[in-house]
């Protein structure tokens, strides 16, 4: 007597259906594709990005290492500010600066992770939905803020470039001479370039995203050669910047370590890549090559950062690396921390030079440069929790409401329809 199933539930025998998980991670995401469009969450090839993201924490804690670096760096130039002249953080955390580099790698590859199955479907408003949101709701808040500041005392803002700046470019983060308000912003400005030229590469199919990842890459390096970018302002400076060539790096990454079986990530592990890595950002700082924002940098960098970001991802499939939390922390509150720690490292400073501040002893650096790292970890995580999550939850149930994917019609069961999907479910020899 045959028991009825739920509807959805297919009748499963063999091996637990995480199988389907395990496969993702190893990056096995062949199969039958109509059947692939929207399966149970059991049987997907495809993983939702917000469920994928999560099991990539690698990618979390690239990205605290990124911003910590960023603000290592600021840290250097407010105890320069602010100190009275005594200084004890070394030169060598100028390397930090490179945090933005490898924003750019990690973005590359992060746009193939939640682009995967996706390509050729339709589906570019709910993409760029999702990349403009993430962007710029949180972005404005902090763009405010530095505005309110702007008013009422202008010499805190941008006072490098005089307090000038252009706030209705600000607000729209379109290309501009100088920078926008809130001035570690530059980087979004490449990063929105990015998100609107992926836009286009998502019209084709995806076998074609090596070929068209390549062909982008090489123009701009022809376009660098030939027509230097850098010399030019607005638009071109952007859609030509060598930068790009780190955010197609990293997309570059993710194509082949999609395309490899858990055995062949096995063969780069994380230990000898971070090695490599090092030994070339020793390099990079004692050559000087972060000076320059050309060619050098973007080819030098990227690739190193390139290959860390597939290590890191590879060494996760293939479980051979465990997340240390507090780089996942800060990874997770990256962006806020990112876009606010210029205005907590101020703050702190001029509180700093107001009370004990002394030329004569690293006493006093020795207390204020953990305060700053504290309280920018602080603000941030609470920035994080009342502002940028709040924010991303309206703009994810906006975009189910907007650009929600249609749901396939489900075929009745059968014993032959269970036994074509156990067959899909094997891993594919050869």
């Amino acid at each position: 007597m045959r028991r009825d199933r739920p509807v959805g539930q297919s009748c499963r025998v063999g091996p637990d259906p995480t199988i389907n998980l395990a496969k993702v991670l190893a990056g096995d995401f062949n199969g039958d594709a109509a059947a692939s469009r929207n399966p149970p969450a059991a049987d997907r090839l495809f993983i939702a990005p917000a469920e994928f993201m999560k099991k990539l924490e690698s990618i979390q804690a690239l990205r605290g290492i990124a911003v910590l670096g960023v603000v290592a760096f600021h840290a250097m130039t407010v105890e320069q500010k602010y100190s009275g002249g005594d200084l004890l953080l070394p030169g060598l955390l100028t390397i930090g600066q490179a945090g933005v580099d490898l924003f750019f790698a990690i973005s590359g590859f992060v746009m193939v992770t939640v682009t995967r199955g996706r390509f050729a479907s339709g589906e570019t408003g709910r993409f760029l939905w999702g990349r403009f949101s993430r962007i710029y709701p949180t972005y404005w808040f902090y763009y405010f803020l530095t505005a309110a500041v702007l008013l009422v005392r202008p010499g805190w803002v941008n006072s490098t470039q005089g307090s000038q700046v252009d706030l209705l470019t600000s607000f729209f983060l379109f290309p501009d001479a100088r920078l926008p308000l809130v001035m570690v912003a530059w980087s979004l400005i490449h990063e929105l370039w990015f998100y609107l030229v992926f836009a286009v590469l998502l019209q084709f199919r995806e076998r074609l995203l090596l070929p068209l990842l390549l062909t982008w890459g090489a123009a701009v390096v022809l376009a660098n050669t030939l027509y230097p970018p850098l010399q030019q302002p607005g638009v071109a400076r952007i859609v030509l910047h060598p930068y790009t060539l780190e955010f197609i790096g990293g997309a570059l990454a993710a194509v082949l370590l999609y395309r490899q079986r858990p055995a062949g990530s096995r063969a780069m592990t994380l230990p000898v890549s971070a090695l490599l890595v090092a030994a070339g950002m020793a390099a990079v700082q004692h050559y000087g090559i972060l000076d320059d924002q050309g060619l050098l940098r973007a080819v030098t960098v990227g690739t190193l950062f390139s290959l860390l970001v597939y290590a890191a991802a590879a060494a996760e499939r293939a479980r051979l690396v465990r997340t240390p939390k507090t780089l996942l922390f800060f990874g997770n509150i990256s962006y806020t921390v990112y876009l606010s720690h210029i205005l907590v490292l101020a703050a702190v400073g001029r509180i700093w030079r107001g009370t004990f501040a002394t030329a004569d002893s690293l006493l006093d650096n020795a207390l204020v440069l953990p305060c700053m790292l504290l309280a920018v970890a602080g603000f941030g995580w609470l920035a994080w929790r009342l502002v940028e999550e709040p924010l991303l939850g309206i703009s994810h149930r906006l975009r189910e409401r907007w650009f929600a994917r249609p749901v396939p019609e489900q075929a009745p069961w059968s014993p032959l329809a269970d036994s074509q999907r156990i067959g899909a479910d094997e891993p594919r020899q050869g």
